[in-house]
């Protein structure tokens, strides 16, 4: 068989559609927090927005169940050492906090809880919503045309 450009052309369309789909697959899965991905349940979380050349994006923080209970108890300690009147005061330190992508925000106010998968690309916390999984879903069909498309070219010609 005599490869031919449009065998070529073809077999890269299947190849690329088959890694844009691999890509949207992994983006459904940490949107939806699916194939044992590491997921983890934030609560008092705090939104700002911040201006960016095309708009506005909102930053995110929230605190683990984890977080949450050693912030408590540096809080404890540090109204316990005030009121025993300990002379070297250090200074809290500040409560610690994880930073969260993609949250879904009404524009007034913060959500109680968000739910989000930790990325493995990266030390990135990405939140569950509609959005991250659309995203996913459009690199699944985008992938898919690409295959389709890139068959169509590879198929022998009649005649």
């Amino acid at each position: 068989m005599r490869w031919e450009r449009r065998s070529v052309t073809g077999l890269g369309l299947i190849v690329g559609g088959l890694v844009v789909g691999a890509v949207g697959v992994g983006v459904i899965a940490l949107g939806t927090g699916a194939f044992g991905v590491e997921t983890e349940t934030f609560g008092a979380i705090n939104c700002d927005s911040v201006s960016v050349k095309g708009g506005s994006v909102w930053h995110c923080r929230g605190e683990s169940p984890e977080q949450a209970a050693a912030n408590e108890a540096a809080r404890r300690k540090a109204e316990l050492d005030g009121l025993r009147g300990v002379d070297n005061l250090r200074v809290p330190e500040a409560p610690r906090r994880t930073e969260l992508m993609f949250v879904q925000h009404d524009g007034r106010r913060d959500p109680d809880r968000v739910t989000a998968s930790h990325s493995p690309v990266g030390d990135r916390w990405i939140a569950h919503s509609g959005g991250v999984v659309g995203t996913g879903v459009g690199g699944v069909i985008v992938g898919g045309a690409g295959i389709g498309w890139g068959v169509y070219r590879v198929r022998p010609r009649r005649g």
